[in-house]
């Protein structure tokens, strides 16, 4: 080593000793590490430091964690005076060290072997830093990817990353952090609870209310062992709390009365909640503390049971095919609650041979099948035929039925019923489900004999199965079909997927010229009739010669009429 390089790092140790500094950094070369990889040690090797976050927002205060660093998003380090922060395996980086009343870098350690490749800049594996006062220092590090081959030849000397040391007082409290936190209310266990992830706050009979946390602190690390936590629920709630190891989605036990307490790290918190009467239900109104601070309050809704099975519509089915209908369940004071209903087997029949349900009540709509967002009866969409939402969104139960295969038509009472899932108290309700066929007879008809240019007119298609009665509600105008109107435009063209709904389908025609017409209709799929045709006339308005003729004799009878009795007046 030169004698001019000797001297120039007694001179930097010299000033530093002299300006004093925020930090104090030693470091020293460690051999075979991997470039980049930056390692923070706690233990015997760091000590009084609060928190750590890195480029990922990954924040800890344990052993031996990567942690990585950017310009935008540097290494942060928290840490009290007189602590200490040990990093390792930050071999290919040069670190260089500055701070706001000295410069950090003229304390570091200088090491022969590795060499200067620019003032204050050296290759360095460890850092040892002590936090001697309340401020902030940084540490730039740059790619070591150039060779180098002198002292005091400058490299790559570009930045690639930054270490922040804030040297803080006194580390934050381990208050709850909303930032960080979950805090989510379903019917069951969440692992992973979430403050946007919406809670579920109305139970059906027989549920149960979960409130799942998961509490960290500013730091975004855990609330420790030590956090004590309490909860309480208003009208007789019972409630029970503890960790996901005792409280998941398979605990059947109730807590014993309206608070319950317990010690526990901030992972996988959970409030189990139960009404005060499961078959009245209720609200209650939880309030959960961490340390005595209230981190969450919700209300929950429990409803009561079903009484009666309400059938809202049943749609016709097909002859050796399927009908479906909706029903909703209440309480005894009338309020709609959620569940499922399948049928007394001992009441199938002949004709009626199954019942299937393909979604239960519910109180927020949802859809009637996942995937498609429909279920498909008879090649009939379930949102499109009976609940008229293209994507199957209803709060009803909806349930389908099988029509026996050479039952032909006809109708067959079913009795259905729902089991109380808080006693197996069972209640039922008849309903009469009907099976026909496809269109053999068809009519056409208008809404009106007469209309105004301007005007628009209805026309209405009424089809009948081979034995007279209204088609099956999964009938269609069929292929190759056509419904025209004289005189005006249909506002939608029919199309093979127009459903019949009670044996009828209706068109609109936007009528445009005066004049005699005919709506007429064609669907040859049908076995008997092949077309049929429906009478109207359409006028413009305007007033005939004859119209005014007869007006205006009817206003000299009208005249002639007044003048006899204005006569007879005078004669009196």
């Amino acid at each position: 080593m030169s004698t001019k390089t000797i001297l120039n790092r007694i001179a930097k140790v010299a000033v530093a000793a002299l300006l004093g500094g925020f930090l104090t950094v030693v470091s020293a070369p460690l051999a075979n590490a991997a470039a980049g990889d930056i390692k923070m040690y706690a233990g015997t090797d760091s000590k009084g430091v609060c928190a750590v976050s890195d480029a990922n927002g990954y924040v800890t205060t344990g052993s031996g964690v990567t942690l990585t660093s950017t310009l935008s998003n540097p290494l942060t380090v928290q840490v009290v005076p007189g602590g200490v922060v040990s990093f390792s395996n930050i071999d290919s980086y040069f670190t260089a060290t500055s701070g706001p009343q000295t410069t950090v870098n003229t304390t570091l350690t200088l090491h022969s072997s590795y060499g200067l490749w620019a003032s204050g800049i050296e290759r360095a594996n460890s850092l040892t830093i002590t936090a001697n006062s309340a401020g902030t220092t940084t540490i730039t590090t740059y790619d070591a990817t150039a060779p180098f081959s002198a002292v005091n030849t400058v490299g790559n000397t570009t930045p690639t990353g930054k270490i922040v040391i804030k040297v803080v007082a006194a580390c934050a409290a381990s208050t709850f952090s909303t930032t960080y936190s979950g805090v989510q209310v379903d019917d069951e266990y969440l692992a992973s609870p979430s403050f946007t992830g919406g809670d579920l706050l109305t139970f059906g009979a027989g549920d149960r209310g979960y409130i799942n946390i998961v509490a960290k602190n500013s730091y975004n690390a855990v609330v420790p062992a030590t956090t004590a936590w309490a909860v309480s629920a208003t009208n007789g709630a019972l409630v029970k709390i503890g960790t996901g190891a005792t409280i998941d989605d398979t605990t059947t036990t109730d807590g014993t009365n309206s608070f319950a307490s317990t010690t526990a790290a901030g992972t996988n918190i959970s409030v189990r909640v139960a009404p005060a009467n499961e078959a009245l239900g209720g609200t209650t109104t939880v309030t959960v503390q961490m340390d005595g601070a209230t981190v969450a309050t919700k209300t929950l809704t429990f409803l009561p049971e079903a009484a009666s099975i309400e059938v809202v519509k049943v749609s016709n089915g097909s002859n050796n095919g399927s009908g479906a209908f909706l029903y909703q369940l209440k309480s005894a004071s009338g309020v709609v609650v959620p569940g499922s209903v399948s049928a007394v087997s001992t009441s199938l029949t002949p004709r009626i041979s199954a019942v299937s349900s393909i979604k239960s009540g519910t109180v927020l709509p949802a859809v009637i099948s996942t995937g498609t967002n429909s279920q498909t009866i008879n090649g009939v969409k379930a949102g499109l035929w009976f609940l008229g939402d293209a994507d199957g969104t209803t709060t009803y139960g909806a349930a389908t039925y099988t029509c026996q295969a050479g039952s032909g038509t006809g109708t067959g009472t079913v009795t259905l019923k729902h089991t109380s899932a808080i006693n197996a108290t069972v209640i039922t309700k008849d309903v009469t489900l009907s099976c026909s066929g496809g269109t053999s007879t068809y009519s056409v008809s208008t809404d009106k004999a007469s209309y105004k240019v301007g005007e628009i007119a209805t026309i209405t298609i009424e089809a009948k199965d081979s034995t007279g009665v209204a088609v099956s509600d999964f009938t269609t105008v069929g292929a190759n079909q056509s419904v025209t109107a004289g005189g005006g435009t249909l506002v939608k063209a029919s199309a093979d997927g127009d459903y019949f709904t009670s044996g009828k389908r209706t068109y609109q025609v936007q009528l445009t010229a005066a004049g005699s017409f005919n709506a007429v209709v064609n669907l040859p799929a049908s076995i008997v009739t092949k077309s049929a045709t429906a009478a109207y006339t359409v006028t413009d308005g305007a007033v005939s010669n004859a119209e005014v003729l007869a007006a205006i004799v009817k206003l000299i009878a009208s005249i002639n009429k007044q003048i006899k009795a204005l006569q007879k007046q005078l004669k009196r």
